[in-house]
């Protein structure tokens, strides 16, 4: 009977605590509920969003990052070298906020059609960021590390590099 008793309690709690873990509306026990904002600004930051900037050798670089409500990104770079070579990379990776800070994993990219997966144990492949400016078309943040600040604008889902 204790064996049953014993069995009976670890396969309720099993499947409570795996309930629990899948049901969001359960976390404020342990802290407190997201604010409106803070959902506002995930919705806000789903999408395609395009940058540019000129990195510090001179190239320019272009890129079109385009976040998933699901925390995934996509993000495709095009960088003309000083004599005009083309070079593309896409990198995918996860995404997400909290408060005013906006991270990112990155987790695999591509380059002429070969996917190489990043080392997980690699804590380059995590950053995080200052949310600066946060709208319905502009996202501008600076990275914590290196003080880099970007500035990207909400494009419609069919943009495309050219």
């Amino acid at each position: 009977m204790k064996r049953l008793l014993l069995i009976l309690i670890v396969v309720l709690t099993s499947g409570c605590a795996s309930t629990f873990r899948l049901n969001s509306e359960h976390h404020e026990m342990f802290s407190s509920a997201l604010s409106d904002k803070e959902k506002n600004d995930w919705k806000i930051l789903t999408g395609k969003w395009y940058g540019h900037s000129t990195l510090n050798n001179g190239l320019k670089r272009e890129w079109i990052i385009d976040r998933t409500n699901d925390g995934y990104y996509s993000v495709e770079f095009r960088t003309i070298d000083k004599d005009r070579t083309v070079n593309k990379q896409i990198e995918n990776g996860e995404w997400g906020v909290s408060g005013n800070v906006y991270f990112t994993i990155f987790k695999s990219f591509v380059i002429d059609g070969s996917e190489d997966i990043s080392d997980s144990t690699d804590p380059y492949n995590r950053d995080a960021y200052k949310i600066l400016k946060l709208n319905d078309k502009t996202f501008e943040y600076k990275h914590f590390r290196t003080g880099e600040k970007f500035r990207v604008i909400k494009v419609d889902s069919t943009f495309k590099l050219k």
